[in-house]
């Protein structure tokens, strides 16, 4: 049987790596988000020595735009999610309070969010935060892809059409 402490000690772990893979999903779409921009700077300049198009084409303008700026909306949602974007299945029984992570609003006073802290059980504070922060794990891990795929496309979309442009002389 494994102590109540220990078992605390495991979930407090489990938490700290699960905020760190959060954070660092920030990171790595602000990191790649930025990389997109300056690359796109290069294929721009790139396209900027193929000949020109000849006539006003809406949809190609349209359609480049959405391409091309997609993927910079993509990577600003994998920012976005926060606590307020997980929902988690409702518990039976002894139910967490929430301790760990509440809004201002939920504890009246010190006093009472005190008292709340001497009622919880800690291991049951610990999990549904850990619950929590892997369920904001997933959706940002889930962004990210959907970004990095869309800016591959992106680019793909951008050699076609540059390539297209060179190769019928427009």
């Amino acid at each position: 049987m494994v102590a109540a402490s220990d078992k605390i000690e495991v979930v407090r772990e489990a938490l700290a790596e699960a905020q760190q893979t959060v954070r660092a999903y920030d990171t790595k779409a602000q990191i790649v988000g930025v990389g997109y921009i300056f690359a796109l700077g290069i294929v721009f300049r790139l396209g900027g020595h193929l000949p020109k198009l000849q006539r006003s084409d809406e949809l190609l303008v349209i359609a480049g735009w959405s391409v091309v700026i997609f993927p910079i909306l993509l990577f600003g949602f994998v920012l976005y999610p926060t606590r307020k974007s997980v929902s988690l299945a409702a518990s039976d029984g002894n139910v967490a309070r929430g301790l760990l992570y509440f809004t201002p609003g939920t504890h009246v006073s010190v006093d009472a969010y005190i008292e709340a802290l001497g009622a919880a059980d800690g291991l049951r504070e610990r999990v549904k935060e850990l619950f929590f922060v892997s369920e904001l794990r997933e959706l940002k891990r889930k962004r990210f892809l959907r970004a990095l795929f869309s800016a591959g496309v992106a680019f793909v979309f951008l050699f076609l059409w540059q390539f297209w442009r060179g190769w019928s002389g427009q």
